[in-house]
Order: C-alpha cells, then structure tokens, then sequence
C-alpha cells in the first residue's frame, strides 16, 4: 500500500513539474484537474518569481519587518478566554447590543458621573473603544488624543485659554473622557 501511495504521489509531483513548462491554458487544466481553487490563466495571485514565462508564485517568506512588532492589549475577559460573558456560547453573537448596556454590565462605575459624554450617555463604547485588542492604551481606535479628534475639532479646541498647549499634552490630562462631576468632564476641581 505504501508502495502504491508513493508511485501516486510521484506521478502527481510529475504532472504539476510537466505542468510548469505547459501554456497557461494546458498548466490550467492539469493543475485545476488535481488541486481545487486554481486561479484561471492570466489572472494575477502574486509577485512574478521570475520563473517560465506567465509562471506567478505566491510569496512564501515573509519579507523583512521595517517596523517593530506592534504589543497588542487585550481586554482581560477576551485574554482569559471568558468569552461567554459577552458572547451567547451557542450562536457566538454578543448576549446583548452594546448600545443595549452590554458594558455597563462590567464597567458600572463609567456612567455614575452626573455629566456623561455624549458615547457613554448612549452606551455607544464602540465609538472609542475597540472591544477585544488594540494597540493603544485601554483599548482606544486610536491613541487618546486622535481618538478625541474624531469628533470634537482641534480649531475649536485650540481657541480656549486653556487649551493654548494642545499639541503638548493628552486630552485625557485635564478631561476625564467617560463623565464627571464637574461640565466639560474636567477631571477634580479643574483648571
């Protein structure tokens, strides 16, 4: 049987190695005959390896980092694998929407403030938040101060007294971004 099994894998090995040198329609028809999911001639499925003449491989090696690996913060319920507080078990779907107070049920402490901005009035996490990794501290879309800039306009901000320093601090220095006890969100006795 192991007999059998290599003379099969051989003749195999030797129709895809025929199949090279074959036109793209002949390479086409031996290799689709063999392997499913073999892209039609002329279509384009990665860098030209400078092989036979229309021959394309994909790229097997990964080419060299230019930047350093990103560090990732997971949320600790999706690290610890404790997937069903957030997700029904049998469909895989959240238990609830997050505008539904699917956070709240963790993070009750974000909405006890008497001012609330806007997304957290609204149970809208997702405005800011991503909700299993980023690479950005408490689990922000962007770092804090781009993140802030997605809604609220760095000219308008930049025309108060005390935001003459924008560009030198974070946002979340003076503002605390869930809600506070005192307006604008401005964190203890403010400025």
């Amino acid at each position: 049987m192991a007999r059998y099994r290599a003379i099969v894998f051989l003749g195999v090995v030797g129709l895809l190695a025929l199949s090279v040198a074959c036109s793209g329609t002949a390479r086409y028809r031996v290799l689709s005959f063999f392997l499913d999911g073999v892209p039609p001639p002329g279509t384009p499925s990665g860098p030209d390896t400078g092989g036979p003449e229309g021959l394309r491989l994909e790229a097997t090696i990964e080419p060299p980092r230019t930047q350093p690996y990103q560090l990732y913060i997971p949320h600790t319920p999706y690290r610890e694998n404790r997937c069903e507080g957030c997700h029904n078990a049998n469909s895989g779907q959240l238990i609830r929407p997050v505008q539904e107070g699917l956070c709240v049920s963790c993070h009750s402490k974000v909405v006890a403030a008497p001012f609330l901005h806007g997304p957290v009035a609204v149970n809208d996490c997702t405005a800011c938040h991503q909700h299993h990794t980023s690479p950005f501290p408490n689990l922000l879309l962007a770092d804090p101060v781009a993140t802030c800039l997605n809604c609220h306009d760095r000219e308008d901000l930049s025309a108060g007294e005390y935001h003459a320093t924008l560009d030198q601090r974070s946002c979340t220095d003076c503002h605390d971004p869930h809600g506070s006890d005192n307006r604008f969100f401005v964190k203890g006795n403010g400025p």
